[in-house]
């Protein structure tokens, strides 16, 4: 992976300890930094899901904190692992930063909104049976009244076709439907 080397210098005010102490300072960081810098990038390159864009964001931060450091101690005893911890530390909160923000993005699953369209085996079994008590209930009526509930109710068809059909009056139809309303009423009364 290819990573712009940018020449990053501080420029702050004069530390404690004066301009000689700060340029030391300064040079002990930027002369471990450029030995450091290949085995860091690839480092960093490996554990961040972005491209070169974020390894150059660790990199400058890593490096910018470095600069910061008010002892050096640290930094003098075990450079690399001082430096590599730095960068781990940032990446981490990178990640941490991305996978909050992935969070605001999540959809809640709502259980009503992804029913599925098919009726439940339980669902079939009742429907199946109401069928069956509506089936029945329509054999006990007179068959004329049962002809008239069918045409209306199945068929679509109007009081008026289904008198035309029958070749009953309007008003014989409306007694009919009546009848059978009542009927299958009072049977499927603990279903409806």
């Amino acid at each position: 992976m290819a990573v712009s080397k940018a020449r990053l210098r501080l420029v702050s005010s004069n530390p404690p300890g004066g301009a000689a102490a700060a340029d030391s300072g300064r040079l002990l960081v930027e002369d471990l930094y450029r030995i450091h810098r290949g085995a860091l990038c690839n480092y960093v390159a490996r554990m961040l899901p972005g491209g070169p864009q974020e390894v150059d964001v660790i990199l400058q931060e890593t490096y910018v904190r470095l600069l910061r450091l008010d002892d050096l101690q640290q930094l003098r005893d075990n450079p690399r692992a001082y430096i590599f911890t730095v960068a781990t530390n940032l990446v981490r909160d990178s990640l941490r930063r991305h996978m909050r923000r992935r969070g605001d993005f999540h959809e809640r699953f709502e259980e009503g909104e992804h029913e599925s369209r098919e009726p439940s085996p339980q669902g079939r079994a009742e429907w199946q049976q109401s069928l069956q008590q509506l089936k029945l209930a329509l054999l006990q009526l007179k068959p004329l009244t049962r002809k008239v509930f069918l045409l209306s109710r199945f068929e679509e068809m109007t009081y008026p076709e289904v008198a035309a059909a029958l070749s009953i009056s309007t008003r014989s139809v409306e007694r009919h439907m009546s009848t059978a309303l009542k009927h299958l009423q009072k049977e499927l009364n603990d279903i409806l």
